[in-house]
């Protein structure tokens, strides 16, 4: 599925945390993906409905008026519950946004827990449980919103209604550095854009992130330089 990206060069509408944008808009350009960043209501319908398929992060929330307009257009969308269950706003905003049914949710234990219903599983934008406690509420999720489930930790799960992948590799350096689960994210929308299965693409999704962890890793001396070693390590995976 990577040539598909270098070739087909998809757009792909970010509505992200302006905390990582930066990060996710690098990573999208490595791997040959045309990310567009547009928030301003007087934009965000159109660009959403020309786009390939939409990221929407609420790592900064922003307002449901805005999410539900870009999700109500956009082809295909991943929603990325960033700190979902830590403040009530938040919980408003996943509720909202799990009602139009996004095609993959990306998340951690912590996020997916919350949007199950569980309280005290998410401390600011951090999970306070491991992907295997929260794997059957995943499949939940799945069932109820007709959806893909794509949970990252140090074991990652792509749960569907019907099918569980465990995805293995990575490296804890992840957990350093803040945006690698925005970018996670990001680039299963870009494989989102490619391929008519969202499972697939979630499973492509993270599965190249381990890897790109996995490569980076080995040059990295610390949190900067494994940032920029993964942005290296995605435009290699797609040059290859």
């Amino acid at each position: 599925m990577l040539p598909l990206l270098k070739e087909r060069r998809p757009l792909v509408h970010c509505i992200t945390n302006p905390v990582t944008m930066s990060f996710v808009a690098s990573a999208l350009t490595a791997l040959s993906v045309r990310a567009i960043m547009a928030n301003s209501t007087n934009e965000v319908e159109e660009v959403a409905e020309n786009a390939g398929a939409l990221l929407i992060n609420t790592g900064v929330p922003q307002s449901i008026a805005l999410y539900r307009s870009a999700a109500m257009k956009a082809k295909q969308w991943v929603l990325d519950p960033v700190g979902a269950g830590g403040t009530r706003f938040r919980r408003e905003i996943a509720s909202e946004l799990l009602s139009l049914k996004p095609s993959i949710i990306r998340g951690n234990a912590g996020e997916i827990l919350a949007l199950g219903g569980e309280a005290g599983v998410v401390k600011g934008v951090d999970s306070l449980a491991t992907t295997e406690e929260a794997a059957g509420v995943a499949k939940l999720l799945a069932e109820e919103y007709k959806t893909v489930v794509a949970m990252t930790g140090a074991t990652d799960y792509v749960v569907s209604s019907d099918r569980v992948v465990r995805l293995t590799g990575g490296d804890p350096m992840m957990a350093m550095i803040p945006g690698t689960g925005c970018v996670a994210g990001a680039v299963c929308a870009a494989f989102l854009a490619v391929t008519e299965d969202p499972f697939d693409a979630a499973v492509a999704g993270l599965h190249l992130m381990s890897g790109a962890a996995d490569h980076a890793a080995k040059s990295a001396t610390g949190p900067g330089s494994f940032q920029v070693a993964m942005v290296d390590a995605l435009y290699h995976a797609t040059s290859q």
